[in-house]
């Protein structure tokens, strides 16, 4: 299987110095697979599997909120790809909080 993600939101706060969105993640025939939701700040990407986790860590903190980073660099490779041999969420690892 081959995949392609796609941003279909963003919002940035201009006080906090972070954008917010959600990600998606489409097979080759363009149907939607999943999405995420993350968090980019100071060139870290923290993604989420729900707007929930994403809204408790943003509330609470690193606490127990499942999440996984990404470096910059790191996602604009697989994001400036066409597809990606496998599923995007695959690449990423996740706390185990």
């Amino acid at each position: 299987m081959r995949t392609k993600i796609l941003t279909a939101h963003e919002e940035e706060y201009s006080n906090k110095s972070r954008t917010l969105g959600v990600l998606l993640i489409l097979d080759e025939n363009s149907k939607r697979l999943d999405s995420l939701t993350y968090i980019y700040r100071e060139n870290m990407y923290i993604f989420f599997h729900t707007i929930i986790d994403m809204n408790d860590y943003l509330l609470y903190g690193d606490g127990k909120t499942k999440r996984a980073y990404m470096e910059e660099d790191t996602f604009d490779m697989f994001y400036d790809t066409e597809y990606i041999d496998g599923n995007f969420i695959d690449a990423l690892k996740w706390t185990q909080k």
